[in-house]
């Protein structure tokens, strides 16, 4: 039983390719805190230890917002990734290589002076579902297809409350795997192919799309790509809902229809939905894991 409010607080993170966003969770109210939330920028590519102190100094931080120690740290972690002893083993995906094969699970229970059976990591895309599946307007759903599209890309299957990580990520996909292609270093891998020169990343790219034809041409593509991964997967799970999120989601409007319509001409007649919580949702997902493990 969690009795007092230190034990009702939750210090989590969302950990993406490109940032760590952290803050302190009421899990018995299913909250988030919000004058704890810290969000810092992370070089995926920097040296281990740069990184892990990056890491560190956002959950230092968000913790000191709350002014108690919080005895419970659950993370949102990409993968692939040891979830239970919490060692990484990225490689290859243009991040966090530097961390293979590190017991991030060890340095943080040195960074916060906790135990380490008291920090608990879950995939991003399960963390991702399940805050986002907890929220009202998609509570009557009974099973949920949820996908993350950012650095790489994340699945996830909700169905009946259970949460089930499906790393469709790494499913065979064209020439490689379906991250290879729908994540913001495909994006901006068949931008450059194009001859694209102006954008930098997919923030840029998507902002210069008005004047940067090879820009619209990318975006285009990436709505082709992921209509045909989901006319791949949709038939074998059944969902009665697919929810998009991610740092790419942002832009749905750029190619979210143009996917529908590409489905819908297939006979797939699933409502699309973007997700509404952000980080947030990873965050509270996440935070789930202490009554589950408790």
């Amino acid at each position: 039983m969690m009795n007092s409010s230190i034990e009702e607080s939750v210090l989590c993170a969302d950990i993406g390719g490109s940032h760590i966003t952290a803050a302190v969770i009421d899990v018995t109210r299913q909250t988030m805190i919000s004058n704890t939330i810290v969000r810092h920028k992370i070089d995926a590519h920097a040296a281990a230890k740069v990184i892990l102190a990056e890491w560190a100094r956002a959950l230092k931080a968000a913790q000191a917002c709350w002014g108690k120690k919080c005895d419970h740290l659950a993370i949102s972690m990409p993968g692939p990734f040891d979830y239970d002893k919490g060692i990484s083993l990225i490689k290859g995906l243009d991040k966090y290589d530097a961390l293979f094969g590190m017991d991030i699970k060890r340095e943080f229970a040195t960074e916060l002076m906790l135990p380490t059976e008291s920090i608990w990591f879950m995939n991003d895309a399960e963390a991702f579902l399940r805050g986002e599946a907890s929220q009202d307007s998609n509570k009557h759903y009974k099973s949920v297809l949820g996908l993350t599209l950012g650095t790489g890309l994340g699945a996830a299957f909700f169905q009946e409350g259970t949460v089930t990580d499906l790393n469709l990520g790494s499913s065979s996909f064209l020439n490689g795997i379906a991250e290879d292609y729908i994540s913001s270093r495909g994006i901006l891998a068949y931008y450059r192919m194009l001859g694209g020169i102006k954008a930098t990343d997919v923030k840029t790219l998507v902002n210069g799309i008005s004047t940067d034809m090879k820009a619209i041409q990318a975006i285009q593509q990436l709505a082709k790509w992921l209509a045909d991964f989901l006319s791949q997967h949709v038939p074998v799970w059944n969902p009665d809902l697919i929810i998009i999120g991610g740092n790419i989601s942002k832009a749905h409007a750029l190619f979210l229809p143009t996917v529908s319509d590409i489905l819908e001409g297939r006979g797939i007649h699933v409502p699309i939905k973007v997700a509404t919580m952000g980080e947030h949702a990873a965050m509270l997902g996440a935070s789930s894991l202490v009554k589950i493990k408790k």
